[in-house]
């Protein structure tokens, strides 16, 4: 399938109340709490790290291979290409992606609960550095729609990938691991607000 994601993503607090709210709302429940196990793939300079691009491959209720063009801005959500198709065995996908020259750069993990409502997918991300709502729709409109009913403040939506985020803050907290993972996070004291990043749900 190719389609194009268009998205936004919050930083909250809590997740407890918005789930609340889509529950109110009459949302659908796509998917309970899941662990998720993501490996991002390169080549040996970066091709598509340095372009924007993204190959993964994730592990979760299902195995997806997906691939992710450079984003752009869409009246304030991000929009990109997304490529994303289920295969059947996650280490024969891997073998086959290294077979082709490409390696894994990095690893990242993540708890994803998502619900469906108004024909848009809601996310309720558990990262190792916080929690964060994300709104995928079919416009950057109906995203803000959909803000104003979950009372996130659409001002302060974050302007970063999860990994963008990673990078930020490995580099001014110096840590020393090169994987998004809640055992290299565990005694991690940092905070976002120290990168302009505030909190969607105050």
């Amino acid at each position: 399938m190719i389609d194009r994601e268009i998205e936004a993503k919050f930083w909250v607090r809590s997740l407890a109340p918005i789930e609340t709210k889509l529950k109110a709302f009459g949302a659908k429940l796509r998917q309970p709490r899941t662990f998720e196990q993501n490996l991002r793939f390169d080549d040996s300079v970066r091709t598509l790290s340095r372009s924007g691009q993204v190959l993964r491959l994730r592990r979760d209720i299902h195995n997806l291979l997906t691939y992710k063009g450079s984003s752009t801005d869409d009246h304030g959500a991000r929009s990109r290409v997304e490529i994303q198709t289920q295969v059947e065995d996650f280490e024969t996908t891997r073998r086959l992606l290294e077979a082709l020259g490409y390696s894994v750069v990095m690893t990242y993990e993540k708890y994803r609960c998502e619900y469906e409502w108004n024909d848009a997918r809601i996310s309720l991300d558990e990262m190792p550095y916080g929690q964060f709502i994300e709104i995928e729709a079919q416009s950057s409109e109906q995203i803000q729609e959909i803000c104003q009913a979950l009372r996130l403040n659409w001002a302060r939506r974050v302007l970063y990938s999860y990994v963008e985020l990673f990078n930020l803050i490995q580099e001014k907290d110096q840590l020393e691991t090169e994987d998004l993972s809640f055992e290299a996070f565990k005694n991690w004291q940092g905070n976002l607000v120290s990168f302009g990043i505030l909190p969607a749900d105050e």
